[in-house]
């Protein structure tokens, strides 16, 4: 039997999910929104490694999902300045 490739949707593309964590993340300051991002992405983690998703690749799509949430909070708020 061989090695296989086991792809996922990549979670910066999932907008429930971008968008759920950046609420939550913009309701929260200082080590409460840490607290929230760690267990978050631990749990993410976990999932994509019993998904059979590569740790790497798994670490990766958790980095890239933090910077996707991380612009929506801020172009949420620049919108909500420019009001």
């Amino acid at each position: 039997m061989g090695d296989s490739n086991v792809s996922a949707f990549p979670l910066h593309r999932r907008r429930k999910l971008v968008e759920g964590i950046a609420r939550v993340l913009d309701s929260k300051n200082g080590e409460d929104a840490n607290a929230f991002w760690r267990s978050t992405a631990k749990t993410i983690l976990v999932q994509l490694s019993e998904s059979g998703i590569a740790p790497e690749v798994a670490e990766q799509e958790v980095c890239t999902l933090l910077h996707v949430v991380l612009a929506d909070i801020a172009a949420r708020s620049a919108a909500k300045l420019a009001r």
